[in-house]
């Protein structure tokens, strides 16, 4: 109940202009932009490419801010308080399904181990039909993902009651037993195995590219911003990405993960780190032309997402995959990039 009143009152001061509580309010005029993420290594090349300077090199200035949970920033963007966000392209289905105009401008990596279905010890999801399972968005994103578990084994997700709440406190609520099935994200996963005795029953690295996650923006936003900016943000972070790579670059890459991407959490060690990255994979530019380029991987899981929810009876608003990405900015950022050495 507190956490729900403290999200209501953060999205009040969203919607009336006033500063969240991460980041103040860029000036009036402000050519700027903001990209909203959470604490997830997959979108840690954000605040590399800012750390690094890589957008300021390219000549734009871009600002990451920092949130606790992943549905304050769908309501940080319909408050304008944002331009660009990442998050799972199955999300942005759901979003574009309750009639806002979205487009995913990139896919940029996919969780690979770091998203779980967990439950305790001796479990089945088929001990729980009709009970809660919890969900950190209740989206497509999230629903398609536990649907590929669920359909060998001739369950369905309607056979479920699906709650949305947020991951920290979901891992408590876990924990307590009040939720018999989670699904859930590391760290928060990790936390809830640890502090619930619980087991991870499946990970997205067991359904490769399940969970596709995605630059994106709002329709109408995007209008209004230039198109050679959204191209600069985009190659901002493929140098981040080559920058990663490097593994000469792991003590300072280390730092960053620590001190900007988990924030909030204790300092992990060096393992902790590691295992943490290899629960997502961020595509190098040949995977990004690949996954971006029309009819390539990204289009292939919309259809299969479409599908999921027409047989689920939860497709409300159909759609093409060009009502929900536009790929001309990645696949103009990637020909630049082949082009144009990047910065060192």
């Amino acid at each position: 109940m507190v956490k729900s009143c403290l999200r209501a009152l953060l999205f009040c001061a969203l919607l009336f202009g006033l500063n969240d509580p991460i980041h103040p309010a860029p000036g009036a005029g402000s050519a700027g932009y903001r990209i909203a993420t959470v604490a997830w290594a997959g979108w840690s090349p954000l605040h590399v490419a800012h750390e690094k300077g890589l957008w300021k090199r390219l000549g734009v200035d871009v600002e990451v801010v920092d949130y606790d949970d992943p549905i304050i920033i769908l309501e940080a963007m319909k408050a304008g308080r944002i331009d660009f966000a990442m998050d799972m392209a199955g999300t942005l289905v759901g979003v574009y399904m309750d009639g806002t105009p979205i487009l995913a401008l990139a896919e940029t990596n996919w969780s690979h181990g770091g998203d779980h279905i967990i439950t305790k010890p001796g479990h089945s999801l088929r001990d729980h039909v009709g009970e809660p399972v919890g969900v950190f968005l209740n989206r497509p994103s999230c629903l398609y993902f536990l649907h590929l578990f669920l359909e060998p084994r001739n369950l369905r997700v309607s056979d479920y009651r699906i709650v949305e709440i947020n991951p920290e406190d979901m891992a408590a609520q876990f924990a307590a037993g009040r939720l018999p099935v989670i699904v859930s994200y590391d760290p928060w996963a990790l936390e809830a195995v640890r502090r619930g005795n619980g087991v991870s029953l499946a990970t997205s690295r067991d359904f490769k590219g399940c969970i596709p996650e995605c630059l994106w923006a709002y329709a109408d936003r995007l209008k209004t911003i230039p198109s050679e900016d959204v191209r600069k943000v985009i190659r901002g972070w493929i140098h981040a990405v080559r920058w990663i790579r490097d593994p000469d670059h792991w003590p300072e890459f280390r730092d960053i993960l620590n001190r900007r991407t988990f924030r909030k959490n204790k300092p992990y060690d060096d393992a902790e780190l590691r295992r943490l990255m290899e629960g997502v994979k961020i595509h190098d530019p040949a995977e990004m032309a690949e996954r971006n380029r029309t009819g390539g991987g990204l289009y292939g899981y919309l259809r299969s997402v479409r599908a999921f929810l027409r047989e689920e009876g939860m497709l409300r608003r159909p759609y093409e995959v060009a009502d929900v990405f536009e790929n001309r900015f990645v696949m103009e950022a990637l020909a630049l990039e082949r082009k144009v050495a990047p910065p060192e």
